[in-house]
């Protein structure tokens, strides 16, 4: 038991230490820009021996009433709940002292829920986790759940939470543990932490399976978190092996990594996947929702085998789709998520016709090989992956992740021995040990006016919508620069239209990037009149900034191959377009992304008053 309850001093010269912002010894000075992030180990041994039976009992009587997989807000009004909660911030070193507002908005919740008339046993009925809603919705979910079979050693188990709230949070505490399912630690319990933050928060535990006698084993994940919402917290678990006892030879074994064949970056070869959404770059265009106006549609394809003696548990497969099909919640049958990491929160995959079997088309599109021992998923073309519209976003870099259930069974002579496990497909860099990694996911967009006139490298003018692939373009920094792709699509939403004191005038995407004197690279939609932009012919006043529908097509480029672009400095791969200088798609993807997550290092300038003792102490903590 003392192993579990081992101390790991938080500093920067641990591997779990501050993530950012490191010092060894903070001064006030440098509080306001120490950084956002941190995480650590906890210490079950912060709990006396009467507290720890305490927290051990009322985790036992949390999960009586929860059920697995489901995400639940806790009834603070209840004496069982509010214990557990308060534990769990022990257990990893948040205390009234140094952690003020953080225990004054527990006892603030508590008091609302006795208010409320909660009574114990049950829990609140929260509209905001139904998650059937279009738009993005707060993600918590368990990510990863493995008891090994990933690797060639056992007992090793490994959990994943993540979490996401749209347009980020003031606060965020979230942590993972990795137990048995009677409470008993197979590992430590991991936290993190993030101010002003909060659009992707992902915690790792392990486990060491031979510390238990049980084969059935629970991956738990709390979390409190503060946003323009309000205070609320939340709790999910995720429970992985088997209820009958094996032995640690039949523990299942599979086939990894397993066999992606969509989604992959199948154009330019340049570790992207790229998604477009109203533009379709022509060159670098993996994925083009262009004829897909409302909602983000990705194919899923792959395949992954069991290598033991363990088959695919038919039955079960068929169970889900019956139950999916017939609009019966399964959280047990996996997710498949997006989660918009510049702008927080993401969407689930879902029905087109409904809003509740979230993995229905999923499980629909699944077979098995005659012997039982492969199992196919095939979400492509028409059945490709739906997610809600609210996910039909620009983003630098979107999060794709999918915890797919395994259902699995050994049999050995009359006896039968059920066995779950899961596997974890994911690009997130913080994610420990998933079975795979897909490439960076971005969704973009661009553009100008068809007929904008761009300035080629041989002294003539083109319409932008004749430019092609390997066209020689002017730039005021090189004499020319390659085309490598080109764009095509439509805009939503008004254009921009400036005008010029020389006369020139420009119909663009608000988006757009445009060089300003004394301000660099602008979007167009933050221009104003009286700004003073770079032209051919040197600076010119806008006389006039205005909204322009637009029904015709729009267009977009990117120049510069990789040998022009080493004698270039940031922000040059530029065109002249009507002949203000202008940036290309690689210029606005990059203040796109910048414009969603762009943070000073003064911390203290963002978070409310509120927080600020707090993160004042969690800066000067070692």
């Amino acid at each position: 038991m003392m192993g579990m309850r081992r101390f790991l001093v938080m500093g920067c010269t641990t591997g779990l230490a501050l993530l950012s912002g490191c010092t060894s010894a903070p001064r006030d000075e440098q509080v306001a820009n120490f950084g956002r992030t941190r995480q650590g180990v906890g210490d079950a041994s912060r709990l006396t021996k009467a507290e720890w039976a305490t927290y051990q009992a009322d985790q036992s009587y949390l999960h009586g009433i929860a059920k697995p997989d489901v995400r639940i807000r806790l009834n603070l009004a209840d004496p069982a709940q509010y214990r557990f909660a308060l534990a769990r911030l022990k257990i990893a070193g948040k205390t009234p002292e140094n952690s003020p507002y953080l225990f004054e908005a527990m006892e603030t919740r508590h008091r609302e829920h006795v208010a409320l008339g909660y009574k114990p046993g049950l829990l609140p009925v929260s509209k905001d986790l139904a998650e059937n809603s279009a738009a993005r919705q707060e993600q918590h979910v368990i990510a990863a759940a493995s008891t090994g079979e990933d690797t060639d050693v056992l007992n090793d188990g490994t959990g994943t939470s993540t979490s996401s709230f749209p347009g980020g949070s003031f606060y965020t505490y979230t942590d993972t543990t990795y137990t048995d399912t009677t409470g008993y630690p197979l590992g430590e319990l991991i936290w993190g932490e993030q101010y002003d933050l909060g659009t992707n928060v992902t915690v790792n535990a392990k486990g060491n399976l031979a510390l238990t006698r049980l084969t059935r084993y629970r991956i738990a994940s709390y979390k409190a978190e503060d946003t323009v919402e309000g205070f609320t917290d939340s709790y999910v678990f995720k429970e992985v092996g088997s209820d009958v006892a094996t032995t640690t030879t039949q523990q299942p074994r599979l086939n990894l990594p397993p066999v992606i064949e969509a989604p992959l970056d199948i154009k330019f070869n340049d570790n992207l996947i790229s998604v477009c959404l109203n533009r379709t770059w022509t060159q670098d265009c993996d994925y083009d929702l262009t004829g897909n106006p409302q909602s983000v549609k990705l194919p899923f394809k792959g395949n992954v085998s069991i290598r033991s003696a363990h088959t695919f548990n038919e039955a079960v497969i068929n169970q889900y789709r019956v139950d999916l099909n017939n609009n019966v919640a399964r959280p047990d049958s996996g997710h498949i998520k997006l989660i918009l990491t510049n702008v927080g929160g993401g969407c689930d995959v879902t029905d087109t016709n409904t809003l509740q079997a979230k993995m229905a088309q999923f499980w629909n599109r699944v077979t098995l090989s005659s012997d039982k021992k492969t199992l196919y998923w095939d979400m492509t073309e028409a059945n490709a992956a739906f997610f809600d519209d609210g996910c039909r976003q620009v983003q630098d870099t979107v999060k794709l992740t999918a915890q797919i259930t395994l259902p699995l069974v050994l049999v050995s002579g009359t006896v039968s021995t059920p066995y779950q496990s899961s596997i974890t497909l994911s690009n997130d860099d913080l994610v420990d040990r998933p079975s795979y990694s897909f490439k960076k996911l971005t969704i973009t967009n661009s553009c100008l006016a068809a007929g904008t006139e761009i300035e080629l490298a041989a002294g003539k003018v083109a319409p932008i919508e004749s430019v092609k692939a390997g066209d020689r373009v002017l730039n005021p920094h090189q004499p020319a620069l390659t085309v490598m792709d080109t764009a095509i699509g439509v805009e939503t939403v008004p254009m921009v239209r400036i005008r010029s004191e020389s006369g020139r005038s420009l119909l663009m995407t608000e988006m757009h990037p445009i060089q300003v004197m004394a301000r660099g690279m602008v979007q167009a939609r933050s221009l104003k009149k009286g700004d003073v932009v770079m032209t051919k012919t040197g600076p010119s006043k806008l006389v006039d900034v205005s909204r322009e529908p637009y029904a015709g097509k729009v267009y977009n480029v990117k120049v510069g191959s990789d040998a022009e672009k080493l004698a270039l400095a940031a922000d040059q791969t530029v065109v002249y377009a009507n002949g203000f200088v202008v940036g290309d798609g690689q210029i606005q993807q990059k203040y796109e992304s910048i414009a969603m997550t762009s943070k000073d290092g003064n911390v203290l300038a963002h978070l409310p008053k509120k927080w600020h003792r707090d993160y004042v102490m969690s800066a000067k903590r070692k």
